[in-house]
């Protein structure tokens, strides 16, 4: 395997300065993370999920794509839509917006487009970079989810341990 840390950061990096990305800051995203943390958090798994699976990648274009799959630029709450229309929709949104901003390659295209399948049954992840941010997506949204109810957990813990160790 051949993947380079060091030239996925630089291409991470150099999205992470431009100020269009900067504003996805602005669009709030799951339990209290806003869109900005959510597609960087994502960029990172994908790249960790390609490590641990071994597979070569192109980095360039998986960081583009992870970076760019939530490029949709609205705060869902005010749009009037339901979650599912949300899930279903957004992400041809996000692809024709960063294909306008950033000229997409086909293959950043199907990264942005497939990131919601099977949710989106037609437009499946067609290349390792695309099924790594499906993956990637899945896993941080999950934890944000969780991440309030993991801190009711841990203080429910704190509290049956304080009264079995007195």
């Amino acid at each position: 395997m051949t993947n380079s840390r060091e030239l996925f950061q630089e291409e991470l990096e150099r999205l992470l300065a431009d100020p269009r990305i900067r504003k996805l800051e602005n669009f709030p995203q799951h339990n209290g993370s806003n869109t900005l943390k959510h597609c960087e958090a994502v960029a990172e798994r994908s790249f960790e999920l390609a490590e641990k699976l071994g597979w070569d990648i192109d980095e360039k274009e998986l960081a583009r794509g992870a970076m760019l799959h939530d490029y949709y630029q609205y705060v869902i709450k005010e749009q009037g839509i339901s979650a599912y229309k949300h899930g279903t929709s957004h992400p041809a949104i996000a692809m024709r917006k960063a294909d306008k901003d950033f000229k997409l390659t086909n293959k950043e295209k199907n990264i942005i487009r497939g990131h919601m399948w099977p949710l989106t049954f037609l437009h499946p992840p067609k290349s390792r970079e695309a099924f790594l941010v499906c993956l990637a997506d899945k896993d941080v949204a999950a934890k944000e989810f969780a991440k309030p109810e993991i801190g009711k957990v841990r203080k429910a813990a704190k509290r049956v341990k304080d009264i079995v160790l007195d």
